[in-house]
């Protein structure tokens, strides 16, 4: 059972267009409503750590996906990744990764990892926001991520 404040997605993307075409690609999917959207890599880690470093419990909020571009200010999305996947109480969240960027030795590395798919942000806006819907309902509809229900 999952709790009243649970976060579907966490959104880590800090182009605001991008943003409010993901969001519109949830929304025509019904699956907008539990969305936190951040620009920067500190506040996301904020969000997911903060209140559980000094309690050494659960991770403070525990998105069911996060969808992560990897330029971001402050840490970046690769960095992120790393200590979501380091860390036991993160590393089944599962992690898309959203980037303009199609290099190998980044992509590379994101799957070393662990991350979950890695995705080039088509550059047509009406694309871009149905695949964003696409994926998040995949990964909270289609796929089992072995939660009770």
């Amino acid at each position: 059972m999952m709790a009243e404040n649970t976060v579907d997605i966490l959104l880590v993307e800090d182009s605001e267009g991008d943003a409010e075409l993901a969001m519109a690609g949830l929304k025509a999917r019904n699956l907008g409503s539990k969305v936190v959207h951040l620009v920067d890599g500190d506040a996301a880690l904020e969000f997911i750590f903060a209140a559980s470093v000094a309690a050494n419990g659960p991770a403070a909020n525990t998105p069911r996906l996060i969808v992560l571009d990897l330029s971001l200010s402050g840490t970046d999305g690769v960095e992120i990744l790393r200590q979501l996947k380091e860390e036991e109480r993160t590393r089944q969240i599962p992690v898309v990764i959203m980037t303009g960027s199609a290099n190998e030795k980044e992509m590379a590395e994101c799957y070393r990892l662990g991350v979950n798919s890695y995705v080039t942000k088509p550059g047509d806006a009406r694309r871009y926001s149905q695949l964003v819907g696409e994926i998040a309902h995949y990964w909270l509809v289609v796929n089992c991520l072995g939660q009770s229900t």
